[in-house]
């Protein structure tokens, strides 16, 4: 893909994205052709979502020659650095066009990187293929940027919202406490028949596959990883692609923000009178190279006024297990709450080793996640997994938490978050 970005300086974000679109708008007679053999022209126009907190538009040749002198950096991350030349050229306050190329190939591919409310929404028609050498590693690698990760039941939400409807998918059954695992792929149908599937074998969806059937029609992908893509759109009038394409972006934001956003942490206030209120932080986690050491008190939701102390707040994330009645096995029973424990210590915190934890009793775990230098609380409540911020816990610790769960664990957890302020 080769844009012409100096032309693009000083447009706003949806002319920027309708010139992507234009590399995939087709005639009907194109869209009939292309349907017929089964093949597009071009690429998809694709997009992906990350978090990016302190990420700053402009500065990514700053931030790779950081990272090369970087001694912690793995060997593949230099690596990538190193064998790939990053320019960036701002089009706006909000929007970069980047080029990436691989001298090894002589390659360059290109990108317009747009960054609204701390999320990075990156977007390209350069091939699958080169976007997971690119800039989906670059995405990974940069110390300020967290690919997104949603739940099967938000990619349906977004699908609706967008006013598209389901016409295929990928879904998985994928879980640590049954031996059978099941990945299915339908394109055509509708959503019924992922409804079906869902009850019948436990399969959630990994990927959808949609499109608008008003004019134009649009098609169109969501995958749960923060990826989604355009591979067509009907030639109509300008601005109906770019708003789709915008409005899935949106969502995926949103469905996050909804997710994992830690909108009232567990402050501990220390009253000294009643107009002198001092903030302490998270007394309940003392970080140290061994990990998180637990209080002999306050839980993440709990409410202590004593000597002068309370609670200000509270987020928990609930990963609700979700598994229907499969034909394949309808005997099968949910894991125990020992066999739930077992498998968060065998597959997740003894595995992984960004965490350092200790459990304070069966199904109660104190974790320091070594990777962000953030504490979290994990406790099990029957089949279902809360996590609880502390004091200084972001979205990004309890969304790669899910993540790792969604690989390691089960594929059958929903996301349900509890976030409230608790007057002093």
């Amino acid at each position: 893909m080769m844009l012409n970005f100096e032309k693009l300086v000083g447009e706003d974000i949806e002319t920027i994205v309708g010139e992507l679109v234009d590399f995939v708008t087709r005639t009907d007679g194109e869209i009939s052709e292309e349907k017929e053999k089964k093949t597009t022209k071009t690429p998809e126009l694709k997009f992906f979502i990350a978090r990016g907190h302190e990420y700053e538009l402009g500065r990514l040749e700053e931030t790779v020659e950081a990272q090369l002198r970087d001694e912690s950096l793995n060997d593949y991350e230099y690596t990538f650095f190193e064998e790939h030349l990053f320019e960036e050229q701002k089009l706006n306050e909000n929007t970069s066009y980047v080029r990436i190329s691989t001298p090894e190939y002589d390659r360059h591919d290109h990108f317009i990187f747009f960054i609204e409310e701390d999320y990075l929404r990156v977007f390209t028609v350069e091939r699958r293929h080169w976007t997971k050498r690119t800039v989906e590693k670059l995405i990974r690698y940069h110390p300020s940027l967290d690919r997104v990760f949603l739940s099967s039941e938000d990619l349906v939400d977004i699908v609706n919202k967008v006013e598209g409807d389901i016409d295929g998918f990928t879904a998985k059954y994928n879980t640590a406490f049954d031996d059978r695992k099941m990945s299915i792929q339908l394109h055509g149908g509708e959503e019924r028949y992922l409804t079906d599937l869902e009850n019948d074998y436990g399969v959630q969806p990994t990927r959808l596959e949609f499109s608008k059937t008003n004019s134009p029609r649009i098609e169109g992908t969501a995958n749960r990883d923060g990826y989604g893509s355009i591979p067509r759109v009907q030639q109509s009038e300008p601005g109906f692609g770019n708003d789709t394409t915008l409005e899935l972006t949106n969502q995926y934001v949103e469905k996050d923000q909804e997710n994992f956003e830690v909108e009232h942490a567990p402050r501990r206030l220390f009253y000294r009178d009643e107009q002198s209120v001092q903030e302490i932080s998270d007394l309940d986690v003392e970080d140290s190279k061994d990990g998180p050491v637990p209080s002999d008190n306050d839980t993440a939701d709990s409410v202590a006024v004593d000597g002068g102390f309370t609670i200000e707040g509270y987020t928990t994330v609930e990963l609700v297990e979700h598994i229907p009645n499969k034909k394949t096995d309808p005997d099968q029973e949910s894991p125990s709450f020992e066999q739930l424990a077992e498998g968060l210590r065998e597959n997740i915190l003894d595995k992984k080793h960004r965490y350092d934890f200790s459990e304070w009793e069966e199904g109660n775990f104190f974790v320091f996640d070594g990777k962000r230098n953030e504490p979290f609380e994990i406790t099990i409540n029957e089949t279902n997994i809360l996590l609880h911020a502390k004091a200084t816990t972001t979205a990004d610790s309890l969304s790669d938490f899910f993540s790792i769960i969604h690989r390691e664990l089960s594929t059958n957890y929903q996301v349900k978050k509890h976030s409230e302020r608790i007057a002093a």
